[in-house]
């Protein structure tokens, strides 16, 4: 009995480490911009206030959020803390203009923002 007990609390802090190894590896930036439903904002442009209760519709339904910039750069959301979707963060600020602090990761010419706080 002794023997489980202490496998079982071995793999259960080498599943810990392994969670906490999962970490995006980027620098931490401040994106400012507005929050927008990605399937409306790229297949026809929607967003700004007028597009509100659409892309809350969208990102409720689970379509990806990203955060568009005054340059018209966009950054893909994800959560940061345990592996929590952007929706949780980001649902009720859709069309709004944020303040959005997190980890960027860049591949393959894709902005990966992972948010730790929005404003």
């Amino acid at each position: 009995m002794k023997r489980q007990t202490l496998g079982l609390a071995a793999a259960l802090v080498l599943s810990t480490a392994l969670i906490g190894l999962a970490e995006p590896k980027g620098p931490m930036v401040t994106v400012k911009g507005e929050a927008v439903d990605m399937w409306c904002y790229m297949e026809g442009g929607d967003h700004g206030a007028t597009h509100k209760a659409c892309a809350t519709a969208c990102a409720k339904a689970g379509n990806p959020i990203g955060i568009v910039d005054a340059k018209g750069d966009i950054y893909l959301t994800a959560g940061l803390q345990d592996h929590q979707p952007a929706r949780d963060l980001l649902l009720n600020k859709m069309s709004e203009q944020v303040t959005v602090t997190g980890t960027l990761v860049t591949k393959g010419g894709t902005k990966m923002l992972f948010v730790k706080s929005v404003q």
